[in-house]
């Protein structure tokens, strides 16, 4: 039987494994953090099912310590297959609930169908679907779990220190056809005090992590007319799928407001509307005192304007992996106290110190502190390495498209690796649902993506001489 019929053949299987994974809300709790659950109990369990799946094929896995794990098929060199379990908060704005694993006109929904956990176990199914067919392998094929991607990468410093490093390998957690390079990721965090209180601005507070474009902001404003807000909100121009409203009278003196927006990945703030400055924008309508003005108004200037660090004077070019970007994804204003964070993706060809020195000299001028949250160095492999020509011609062979390769913002476990891409799972022209409300894989590219990555392996790691 072909692998690709066989692949076929488990589509109920693999739909309801992605399910099953879906079900289990694996986003960061370290408030619940324990022993062997570094990250708190969902994303433990979902690191046990997902083993416990991989033993259950017969595969060879290691849990280390809760942080990762692996399972393993093969002998010889390793080639790396890094996946990731966990998943940001679910955000609002769904038409299904969030955890799950909702089917609907052949779509999987649910906050990890595409980010990470439908491609992780689509690289699962591919490992069982070769050792099914009893094809030899030159090489050890792991597929790495990681447990803290969304985060700090904390996971893979502990993995990385403790077991053996793949030279080479391909993270199923990006865009096909194949992604050789990924932009430097920088967060900034920036913040100060103020020596007096606001009078009318009580909080501002929007986004919860730095990698995600916020689709709400909640603001308590006190001592504003209420006729004044519900005249302003009438009039104010919202684009389409923005919107801001009056929540409730919090008393008789303070109001609270609800401002939507459309989320999207950091690494693409254009392809998002965000709450916060839309919020930002309707307040600085209202008549606040000079210095609440003053502080919005830095605000829209600098992380408000443009997507591509133009506020800062930072925008970045190059050819290889093209425009820098900068979206503000956090922020949280109080009548003492600012402190917003940045996500910013900067070019392959430049260092951090050329996006860090002018957005800190501007800090300084306005008074911030600046704090850099953390950093990931920009990753290259050349288009024409064996690695990155052996990926495209089985994504060619699999699904007859074209197949190139291109740079990206979003910084995935590639570059952990010496030799390490990133590779699937959204295909070309399809829209980018990761980090969005309703995020969703189809049951359709779930199974091409699988039979992708089992023609992958097979052209890294197959036994040629022994079949």
């Amino acid at each position: 039987m072909l692998l690709e019929e066989q692949i076929d053949l488990m589509k109920e299987e693999i739909t309801a494994a992605v399910q099953a994974c879906i079900q289990i809300k694996s986003v960061k709790d370290i408030e619940n953090a324990s022993p062997g659950a570094p990250f708190g109990p969902g994303v433990k369990e979902a690191l046990d099912w997902t083993l416990a799946l991989g033993n259950s094929f017969g595969l060879a896995i290691k849990n280390v310590e809760g942080y990762a794990g692996h399972i393993e098929m093969g002998k010889g060199e390793l080639l790396g297959i890094l996946g990731h379990l966990d998943v940001v908060p679910e955000g609002d704005g769904w038409s299904v609930p969030p955890y799950s694993g909702t089917i609907r006109d052949g779509k999987i929904f649910g906050r990890g169908a595409l980010d990470d956990k439908g491609p992780t176990l689509a690289a699962l199914f591919a490992m069982k679907a070769i050792k099914d067919a009893n094809i030899p392998l030159n090489m050890r094929v792991r597929l790495i779990l990681g447990t803290d991607e969304e985060s700090g990468w904390d996971d893979m410093a502990y993995y990385l220190k403790k077991e053996e490093v793949p030279q080479i390998g391909f993270a199923p957690d990006a865009e096909f056809p194949v992604i050789h390079a990924e932009k430097g990721i920088l967060h900034l965090e920036l913040s100060k005090s103020y020596m007096t209180s606001f009078p009318h601005l009580v909080r501002i507070q929007g986004g919860e992590r730095a990698n995600v474009v916020p689709d709400r902001c909640d603001v308590t404003l006190k001592e504003i007319s209420y006729t004044n807000l519900v005249n302003q909100l009438k009039n104010f121009s919202f684009p389409e799928g923005v919107s801001g409203n009056l929540e409730s009278q919090e008393s008789e003196q303070e109001v609270k407001l609800v401002f939507k927006g459309v989320s999207s990945h950091g690494s693409l703030p254009q392809n998002g509307k965000n709450a916060v400055l839309y919020a930002l924008r309707f307040l600085r309508t209202l008549p606040l005192s000079s210095e609440e003005k003053q502080t919005l108004d830095s605000m829209l200037t600098y992380p408000g304007t443009g997507f591509y660090g133009e506020g800062f004077g930072v925008a970045l070019s190059d050819e290889p992996s093209g425009k820098l970007s900068l979206s503000l994804g956090i922020l949280d204003l109080t009548s003492e106290n600012l402190r917003f964070v940045l996500d910013i993706r900067y070019p392959v060809t430049y260092q951090r110190d050329d996006v860090f020195l002018p957005i800190e000299k501007i800090a300084q001028s306005e008074g911030f502190t600046i704090k850099i949250l953390s950093h990931q160095e920009p990753h290259h492999v050349p288009k024409d390495s064996p690695l990155v020509q052996s990926l495209l011609k089985a994504y060619s062979d699999v699904t007859g498209l074209e197949p190139f390769a291109f740079a990206i913002g979003g910084g995935t476990y590639a570059k952990v690796l010496p030799q390490g891409v990133a590779f699937g799972p959204t295909f070309p022209g399809e829209p980018e649902v990761i980090h969005c409300p309703d995020e969703y894989i189809t049951v359709e590219n779930l199974l091409k993506t699988t039979k992708v990555y089992t023609q992958a392996i097979l052209n890294l790691a197959a036994d040629v001489e022994n079949q």
